[in-house]
């Protein structure tokens, strides 16, 4: 019995390997994306390309770990979560690796795209991982790990700047792919969560996840409710209850007997069903409404990490200078998320300070004519990066507060990451084309801000309907 509670423990503190692994995912999907604010200026050199064209190859890995989120999680129903993690850090690594031998700007883009393919099949696996380790404390979980963005944004630029200075931009490369072959290792600590890990319900939480998800080929009871009975609305007496259990046991274990076809009614109301549930997102008004946010916070942040460092080399700064910039603003991200998490644990008005956070970015913004002295850039990045790792924060909270429909949550978290890769793809190939047009980054900058602007009049509209039902639901 020690033996066996001893087990247990070991399984449940493995949770936090889980934790760790995902920071690490974190940190290199965002130290890349910071890298390549130093690799730019020399990619389109030595690409002979433009910065639009650079800027969407560059843009790349990011945009496709979140866009191709719902075609990995097909493949975990198919395969075990840890070797496609496995093979997605080394698909990841050896891409980054090898466009160091490469000049052509489709070739080094196809294998830019390959590493976002890979940080993907790594991402998605363990994100289930730590729900199923922490069943009860995902949030918890989940808001340590998205430090990774942060120690990214600090730690990997300064690594590929001094790469860069020392070995060239195929030692860069070549580097920076290394420390991408660190998501094999993060995909090896995954591991299935004991069953009745943190709760008493056994099988039914610690599973839970893959079996709404499908990743084991099996339907949850609640789902066989719904299939069985064509809906959830009419509640059964006690006697009808038990008579209905018994006939759903039948036909459950009929079914794994072969007796009855898979392809039968069951299958198609289970077809049906999924179908409503992911079309349900259309009629979330207020979630419909907050879309352009999911797809714009994702644009104005990564073209800020893209183009930070090349807009302080325009106006005159050393590289070995404008580097530190992303770790100011990564010093920033950090004050900014941890008081984040404060105001949510305290249960502060959260929109409140998303929109006063929001009016202090767009003023950096528009703000940006000013100077162009080390002084003043330090400062301005030090408040985006404060800005940006707190607004960052919005997606998770819209996720609860703008849907009605509990059922609706999983579709509006996929259409989320959806547009949060759009907006990674448009963030390096719009911003490389305004710098193409303008020639200036100062421009490319306070156009940004315009958009940011945007941002938050749309954030303070979405904040006002969801008090407003709030309120109704409240009185009534």
């Amino acid at each position: 019995m020690g033996t066996e509670r001893s087990s247990k423990r070991t399984s449940s503190s493995w949770g936090y390997a889980i934790v760790l692994s995902k920071f690490v995912v974190l940190t290199i999907d965002t130290g890349i994306a910071k890298s390549f604010g130093v690799l730019i200026p020399t990619m389109v050199k030595r690409l002979e390309s433009d910065y639009a064209t650079v800027g969407f190859i560059c843009s790349m890995p990011s945009t496709l770990m979140y866009v191709l989120c719902p075609i990995i999680i097909i493949f975990l129903k198919k395969m075990d979560r840890r070797v496609i993690a496995m093979i997605g850090g080394l698909i990841c690594g050896s891409c980054m690796i090898a466009c160091s031998f490469f000049t052509n700007i489709v070739v080094v883009g196809i294998l830019l795209a390959l590493s976002g393919a890979g940080l993907s099949m790594s991402y998605m696996p363990t994100v289930l991982a730590l729900n199923e380790f922490f069943p009860e404390n995902f949030v918890f979980a989940n808001s340590i790990s998205l430090y990774g963005y942060t120690a990214g944004s600090i730690l990997l630029p300064i690594i590929t700047e001094r790469s860069l200075v020392a070995y060239g931009y195929s030692g860069a490369y070549v580097i920076l792919g290394s420390l991408a072959l660190n998501l094999v290792a993060c995909g090896a600590t995954l591991r299935k969560a004991p069953r009745d890990n943190t709760t008493n319900e056994g099988e039914n939480i610690a599973g839970m996840t893959e079996r709404q998800n499908g990743t084991d080929g099996m339907i949850s009871p609640n789902q066989c409710s719904v299939f069985l009975d064509g809906g959830e609305d009419d509640e059964p007496t006690e006697d009808e209850g038990d008579k209905t259990g018994l006939i759903k046991t039948k036909m459950l274990n009929d079914r794994d007997q072969g007796k009855l076809p898979k392809t039968g009614s069951t299958w198609t109301r289970s077809f049906v069903e999924s179908c409503k549930q992911s079309f349900g997102i259309l009629n979330e008004s207020i979630y419909l409404i907050s879309l352009p946010l999911h797809f714009s916070i994702y644009y104005l942040t990564f073209a800020w990490m893209l183009f930070l460092v090349p807009h302080a080399e325009q106006l005159g700064i050393a590289p070995s200078k404008a580097i530190f910039l992303s770790t100011i603003g990564g010093i920033g991200g950090i004050i900014g998320r941890t008081l984040m998490l404060i105001i949510i644990h305290k249960k502060f008005q959260v929109y409140t300070v998303y929109t006063a956070t929001g009016v202090v970015c767009t003023t950096s913004f528009l703000l940006d004519f000013i100077g162009s002295s080390y002084g003043v850039r330090a400062v301005l990045a030090f408040v985006q990066g404060y800005s940006f790792f707190i607004e960052d924060c919005i997606p998770g909270n819209l996720y609860k507060d703008a849907i009605c429909n509990d059922a609706n949550f999983g579709a509006s978290i996929a259409l989320s990451s959806f547009l949060g890769g759009l907006g990674a793809t448009a963030a390096g190939t719009f911003s490389g084309y305004l710098y193409d047009v303008t020639h200036s980054f100062t421009k490319v900058f306070i156009i940004n801000g315009c958009i940011h602007a945007c941002v938050v009049c749309n954030l303070a509209f979405v904040a006002i309907l969801i008090k407003r039902r709030n309120d109704r639901a409240t009185s009534s």
